[in-house]
């Protein structure tokens, strides 16, 4: 490098170069930041100039067109300042291959123009701007021949021809034609590389933690789905959802697992989808056990189930086991759960106490209470006693004074004077009525104590009949009640005056449900059309209490020994309460009466009815019945 060489780069020869022979025949050394410190800038002559002007104009059109990067000479004079920047600009601008990895945290380089200062010392051009640092510090060799050991900046290594030729690489941009540049990424020391997990190679451990949720969800569903095939196949009984029918629990769990199957099959595809039957997954599994739970726990203490009082016997030669009294009082309304009050019974260690006997429970019970009064043994005398349809308080009373269960003032005592427990009571108007529940002891067969006539036993038969009223009573019967105030224009309208509408349904076209219904409707249409508003029913006048009697006028009537007897007239509107016990069909037909404009009924001595509009077609379909000899 003693011998001066001029200087001859010619930079449209360079494109027609292989990348090789650029390093070869230019000296690509521009980056080390203390070069041509020695050099006095005094010394660059016109041809340098020259060249600088024309490395600008070069530098112009690469960037009109885009061109390959002009390489540096290898080789420069030595009279020549060794500091000289050729502009490198178009290599900077040059788009990157697309398998070439970043340099990291490397900024790009500024579009810096070459720039002469006249200062004696000339900073390099590319690290014109003062707050720019140079990639690297490289230390400036004496002689050219000496290779400086390899540098590593930034994940990047460096030989001893690591210039702008180092970054051309020999893969070429299909669309100029022109060499791009390539950075090549020193990797890290084995012990300083993460930890990388093999494709396709994932252990269990791994899976389950990545989808531990589905895991735990399956898991309660396969439990669930297990509990419910034993259970229909079992002939146990569950309740979930209020269903004790097994067939629709096993419906909802098979439901839940093809859900399951569903959301495998859409995750990649289909994500909201998928998402969506997750959710409707996740709250089918926590409503069931949510259900199951809360049912199950208000069962045990005997909370939210419906009143049932019930005549419960354990034969004394039956040999019922806690499986077979389970069952059974899952059939008499008194338990929902017998497979929890099964396993409540073994932990409590009762299985094998339970005594014969004769038991009167209801379901407001826990379960300890009733194990308790199982335990105890029940050998009291019991009767079985008929209420008939339609009969009255004085009619029951007599009744249960036959039968050994309590004295009339006894059963007066119970009725007037004792709590029972139904919402619908406070609306009995106990001032105007005759007896407190006439109307409301429900006709049916019962079981009731008959060891010795008592108040207590009055009580428990008052509680059955007013339980089995409670248990017909439809669950919206406020709102059926209120529908029909509606109709008749009364605000005030209460179940007791819907129950005396009923009582006289039941006298009037007892047993059948649709003719009570027409019935009822002639009677609401006669408490709102422009005649005196008598109900005009003829089973009224015979009640002993002439309160509840609903004809205009005075009837006189023929009893069977020849005697006659007459009943006055009696009132206008709705009687104060029923007259008799109703059935299940007069309670639902005085709530839902037909919708018809009907204002008369008459039947004929076979139970047929007619109705008509007017009072004159009424009195001509009762002659057509006496000339037909119908007429009852």
């Amino acid at each position: 490098m003693d011998e001066k060489k001029e200087f001859d780069f010619q930079p449209e020869k360079v494109g027609e170069a292989e990348p090789a022979q650029v390093e070869k025949d230019y000296n690509f050394d521009l980056f080390t930041p203390n070069r041509g410190k020695n050099i006095d800038s005094g010394r660059l002559d016109r041809e340098v100039k020259a060249r600088r002007e024309a490395a600008k104009r070069e530098k112009r059109a690469v960037r009109q067109k885009p061109k390959m990067e002009k390489a540096v000479p290898s080789e420069l004079p030595t009279d020549i300042d060794t500091d000289i920047e050729f502009d490198t600009e178009p290599m900077l601008d040059a788009e990157p291959m697309l398998d070439a990895e970043p340099m990291l945290d490397a900024e790009p380089m500024p579009n810096i123009e070459p720039e002469v200062k006249p200062e004696p010392e000339m900073e390099p051009v590319l690290n014109s701007e003062p707050e720019m640092e140079p990639a690297f510090d490289a230390e400036p060799t004496s002689d050219a021949s000496t290779k400086p050991e390899p540098e590593k900046i930034q994940g990047i290594e460096l030989d001893d021809d690591f210039q702008i030729g180092s970054m051309l690489a020999k893969d070429t941009d299909t669309s100029n034609n022109a060499p791009v540049a390539r950075i090549r990424r020193t990797s890290r020391p084995a012990a300083q590389r993460p930890a990388r997990r093999k494709e396709g190679k994932v252990g269990f451990v791994e899976y389950f933690l990545a989808h531990k949720t589905k895991f735990i969800t399956a898991l309660v569903l396969a439990a669930i789905a297990i509990i419910g095939i034993i259970a229909v196949f079992s002939d146990m009984r569950m309740d979930i959802f209020g269903f004790t029918n097994n067939t629709v629990m096993m419906l909802l769990l098979i439901f839940a697992v093809v859900l399951m199957v569903l959301c495998s099959f859409t995750k990649e595809r289909h994500r909201v989808i998928h998402a969506f039957l997750w959710v409707l997954v996740i709250l089918i599994v926590a409503g069931s056990f949510a259900a199951f739970t809360l049912s199950g726990v208000c069962d045990f203490f005997g909370i939210s189930r419906g009143r049932t009082i019930s005549d419960f016997t354990i034969p004394e030669d039956g040999n019922w086991g806690t499986a077979k009294i389970a069952e059974e009082l899952y059939e008499e309304g008194i338990i929902n759960h017998p497979t929890l009050f099964r396993i409540y019974s073994k932990i409590k260690g009762n299985d094998g106490s339970y005594q014969w006997g004769n038991y009167e429970l209801n379901s407001e019970m826990d379960y300890g209470t009733i194990m308790y009064n199982l335990k105890q043994g029940n050998h009291a005398v019991t009767v079985q006693v008929r209420i008939p349809e339609g009969a009255n308080v004085d009619k029951i009373i007599s009744l249960l004074e036959e039968n050994g269960v309590c004295t009339r003032d006894q059963f007066i005592t119970a009725m007037e004077e004792m709590e029972y427990k139904y919402s619908w009571i406070n609306q009995i108007p106990e001032n105007s009525v005759r007896y407190r529940f006439e109307g409301y002891l429900y006709p049916d067969t019962y079981n009731f104590y008959a060891d010795e006539p008592s108040v207590n036993n009055a009580k428990r038969a008052i509680d059955k009949m007013l339980n089995g009223f409670d248990a017909r009573l439809p669950e919206n019967w406020k709102e059926l009640v209120k529908a029909v105030g509606e109709r008749l224009g009364k605000n005030d309208m209460t179940l007791n005056d819907c129950m005396a509408i009923g009582s006289i349904l039941e006298l009037e076209a007892s047993g059948n449900y649709n003719e009570m219904r027409n019935v009822a409707s002639v009677f609401y249409n006669r408490l709102t059309w422009s005649e005196p508003k008598f109900l005009g029913s003829t089973p009224t006048y015979y009640y002993p209490d002439n309160r509840y009697n609903t004809n205009a006028g005075p009837m006189t009537v023929t009893n069977e020994d020849g005697t006659k007897k007459t009943y006055p007239a009696g009132s206008e509107g709705i009687p104060p309460g029923p007259q008799c016990s109703l059935t299940e069909a007069s309670i639902l037909a005085c709530l839902q009466p037909s919708d018809t404009s009907y204002t008369y009924f008459v039947t004929d001595k076979d139970m047929n009815f007619y109705y008509n509009k007017s009072y004159t077609a009424h009195l001509n379909t009762i002659a057509k019945l006496r000339r037909e000899g119908k007429w009852a």
